[in-house]
């Protein structure tokens, strides 16, 4: 663990190796649980990468206090805004922010790679439930 204070570099082969065992690994943040890399810890922010392997999705949820933002670094990547029903559809090189208190739901195809970004003061991820038209979404190919 570092600070903001010193220098601080992680190597692409260090991330690749860890994201290989753990999808998820945090370049920065206030960490509760442990992982594989090092990481600078900071109140406020966290960045990270996620190395999904495998097809995917995360449980639809929102934030209450801060924004989502993502950056597809590899492959494609799907976000539904539940209340509107608007599918967006993101590959290699796009970003999305989405605003607080807007529930979503996102999938991803097998080998895609993205950046998170998040700035917050504490954990204000809400869980949202799975209806079964975003259940039957979710599952499909995009």
């Amino acid at each position: 663990m570092f600070t903001e204070k010193e220098l601080f570099v992680l190597r692409n082969e260090e991330i690749e190796e860890a994201t290989e065992k753990d999808y998820r690994q945090y370049f920065c943040g206030n960490l509760k649980r442990p992982q594989l890399l090092p990481f600078i810890k900071i109140s406020g922010l966290e960045i990270g990468i996620s190395n999904y392997h495998q097809k995917s999705h995360d449980k639809p949820h929102f934030h209450t206090k801060t924004p989502d933002m993502v950056y597809i670094l590899e492959g494609e990547f799907s976000v539904r805004i539940l209340e509107t029903g608007e599918i967006i559809n993101l590959k290699a090189g796009d970003f999305i922010s989405i605003p607080p208190n807007v529930p979503y739901a996102s999938r991803c195809k097998a080998g895609t790679k993205t950046l998170f970004i998040k700035k917050l003061q504490e954990n204000d991820k809400v869980e949202v439930p799975i209806t079964s038209e975003v259940s039957i979404w979710l599952n499909e190919e995009i």
